[in-house]
């Protein structure tokens, strides 16, 4: 398991939602292979991020992306780990009732809306919104938004959710800090993402793809390297 390359014996891993998304059987193999666990969940994916919430002591900075697709919630994670905020989710553009308690309760000093009036923004007028035309656009408006002078670049497709999962974590780590940028599997890019690209390309020393050809094409590798 990469886990057992990545961890050492004794850390703790955290196990995000219930035992319907994932089987309670997980948390008992990790403690059999020598690490603590937690499980933080809720009732729904809406209660989970919540939970997430609470759990890292109700940070004064708030993103809400909705809950009904993926795309706006993995452009928002580096952002997220780089002003240590946390990341809620809205029903598209109606309000969660869970996520609607949680900020009446702790109500954040800093409140982002990332995608446009059909979703996030729809579902709280009151937040900052952040978002463009579609979801490579919000990618680029997010990525304009926190990160104006990048250092490091991050690609994944924009037609799946788990390349940009796994990548969004990596591009907010020291030193390799940066926006996730969502793209299409073929060139040419959009063209949110070609003018954030070329408008930073004087700051970026280095760029990342996250998954294999066929989920973003040597084509866009190409594209982003003919802009600079």
């Amino acid at each position: 398991l990469a886990i057992l390359i990545l961890l050492p014996k004794g850390a703790t891993v955290y196990i995000l939602g219930g035992p319907v998304a994932l089987n309670s059987g997980i948390d008992a193999e990790l403690q059999n292979l020598g690490f603590n666990t937690q499980r933080i969940s809720g009732d729904t994916q809406y209660g989970t991020a919540v939970a997430i919430a609470q759990a890292m002591g109700n940070p004064s900075t708030v993103f809400e992306a909705t809950g009904t697709s993926f795309a706006d919630a993995l452009s928002a994670v580096p952002a997220a780990i780089a002003t240590g905020g946390a990341i809620l989710l809205t029903n598209g553009s109606t309000q969660n009732s869970e996520t609607a308690a949680y900020l009446q309760a702790h109500p954040p000093k800093n409140r982002y809306a990332i995608g446009g009036p059909q979703a996030a923004a729809g579902a709280d007028p009151s937040a900052t919104p952040v978002y463009g035309a579609d979801l490579y656009g919000t990618s680029a408006a997010v990525a304009s938004q926190f990160f104006p002078k990048p250092a490091n670049l991050g690609f994944a497709t924009g037609n799946g959710f788990a390349d940009a999962l796994g990548g969004g974590p990596f591009m907010g780590v020291a030193g390799t800090v940066g926006p996730m940028l969502l793209v299409a599997p073929n060139a040419p890019l959009p063209q949110s993402i070609a003018n954030y690209v070329s408008a930073t390309k004087s700051s970026v020393t280095q760029a990342f793809l996250f998954g294999g050809a066929g989920a973003v094409g040597d084509d866009v590798v190409q594209a982003v390297e003919a802009i600079g």
